[in-house]
Formats: structure tokens, sequence, C-alpha cells
């Protein structure tokens, strides 16, 4: 893996989580062209309008179809707000955070708030709560395998095996 330093894994987790957000604006492709510097990747050219209609299509219209549900508890209880999410959401409590639901607009099992959730732990240097929140995502490998088969776009699979080779680098210091 070629990022090393703590800084650039918190950087490039925060930009993993973002990739798992709706396109929005341009902004998005400023954080995919982040990514491409931090991890020394390029992409080919992204056309914001395509994204949209492709985030859409696998992240919602098709997603269980396509098994691209970017929700934990769909891949781990083998449906949507299971038990998984209330054990996720504790985990978060357990740790001292709790996401204001109204204002982030997305179950607390979406994968770009368990991203996000790792990098503040990482900021934090608790790596034994990353090891122990791991276990919520065991189901990386399959949603990557996933989005290989479900779409063109190859930041979205680069995003999550980042965050699993960021995550399985600092097993390695626990």
């Amino acid at each position: 893996m070629l990022i090393q330093s703590n800084e650039d894994k918190i950087s490039a987790l925060y930009l993993c989580a973002d990739i798992f957000d709706y396109p929005a604006n341009n902004d998005y492709i400023q954080k995919i062209q982040s990514l491409e510097f931090l991890c020394e990747k390029t992409f080919k050219e992204i056309d914001i309008s395509f994204v949209q209609s492709e985030y859409i299509r696998i992240f919602s219209i098709n997603s269980t179809k396509l098994k691209c549900v970017p929700y934990a508890s769909w891949w781990i209880d083998g449906k949507m707000a299971g038990l998984s999410t209330s054990k996720i959401k504790n985990f978060y409590k357990r740790c001292g955070y709790a996401f204001d639901q109204v204002l982030v607009e997305k179950p607390v099992d979406h994968i770009s708030l368990m991203i996000t959730f790792i990098a503040i732990l990482l900021e934090e240097n608790r790596l034994e709560e990353i090891y122990e929140f791991k276990k919520f995502l065991s189901w990386l490998d399959n949603f990557s395998d996933s989005l290989n088969k479900a779409t063109q776009i190859k930041y979205f699979q680069y995003a999550i095996n980042i965050t699993s080779q960021i995550i399985n680098s600092l097993q390695e210091k626990v």
C-alpha cells in the first residue's frame, strides 16, 4: 500500500467515505481527484451527470439486484435495519459518538458513515476500537466484488479496497 503515514490514511479514509455520498456537485470530482493524488492512481475522465445516474442505479434503484447495497445490516442480517444496525449505533455511543440522523440523512450502518467513523477513531489513535469495529465490515470484500460487476466506475471499488487495506494495516499494530 502506498499510503504510509497516519495522516494520509486518515485523509484517504475521509475521501473514501465521501465517495459513497451522493455526487451532488463538482466538489465530488475534486474528492476523487484528491484520492487519485494521494494514492497515485488515475481513473478515467469523470462526467458528474453520468456518475449521478450511475450512483442512483447501483446504490438505489437496483441495489439489491446488483448486490450493491451500501448498508451493513443488509449484508450482515439479510435485511435493512436489522439487529446489526442497533449494534453499530450502540458501538458508536460506547465510543462517545452519535450521528444526528436528521442532519446526516442516512442510517448509521451506511458505508460512508462507517468509514468516517474509522477515520475519527484513527485520528484519536483508538486502534483497539477500530479492530473491534471491523466485525461490522466483514462484508466489504463481497461489496467490492459486486461493485466491480455492477459498474464501470472503478473508484467505488477502489475506495472499498483502500479502506480494507488501511484497516488491515492498522490491525498489524494492535
